[in-house]
C-alpha cells in the first residue's frame, strides 16, 4: 500500500498536534496490529476465525456459500470447535446459542477486520496460506 505525500504530511499534522511522537505511534500501531501468541483468549480468537475461514472456504468449493451467520453455526455445531473450546482455561460450561452469537459479533466487528490478513491464516492441514482475496471475498 503507497501512501502519497499528503495522506503522509495528514498523519504527521495529526501526531503532530496531539503531541504523540512517531517512535510512540509506531509502537501503538505495532502492539495494535500484531498477536500475542502467548495470550489464551486472543489465540481462541484467532483459532475461531481460523474455523470459520475453513468452512467458508468448503462451502464455496460447493457452492453453497451463504450467509455467514450460517457458517457460524456449523462452525460451532462441530466436534472440532468443541474440543478445542474446552482447551482454554477459564471457559465456563459450553454454551452453542452463545458461542454462535460470540463469534458472530467477533467476526463482524469492524476492529477485528485488521486480522484477517493473509499472514495469519493456512489453508487446512497444510501450510499455504489463504490468499487475501479470497479471505476478503469470504470473511
Amino acid at each position: 500500500m503507497a501512501l502519497d505525500n499528503k495522506e503522509i504530511r495528514k498523519l504527521l499534522d495529526y501526531l503532530d498536534k496531539e503531541g504523540i511522537s512517531p517512535l510512540n505511534a509506531l509502537e501503538i500501531v505495532k502492539k495494535h496490529n500484531t498477536i500475542n501468541p502467548s495470550n489464551y483468549r486472543t489465540h481462541w480468537k484467532m483459532t475461531r476465525f481460523t474455523l470459520y475461514l475453513w468452512q467458508r472456504i468448503k462451502e464455496d468449493r460447493a457452492q453453497m456459500l451463504g450467509k455467514k451467520i450460517d457458517s457460524i453455526r456449523r462452525v460451532v455445531a462441530t466436534e472440532k470447535y468443541k474440543r478445542l473450546y474446552k482447551l482454554y482455561p477459564g471457559f465456563k460450561a459450553f454454551n452453542e446459542a452463545k458461542e454462535v452469537k460470540n463469534l458472530n459479533l467477533l467476526i463482524t466487528d469492524p476492529r477485528q477486520f485488521i486480522h484477517f490478513k493473509e499472514r495469519n491464516f493456512v489453508y487446512e492441514k497444510t501450510k499455504q496460506r489463504i490468499p487475501q482475496g479470497l479471505i476478503d471475498k469470504l470473511r
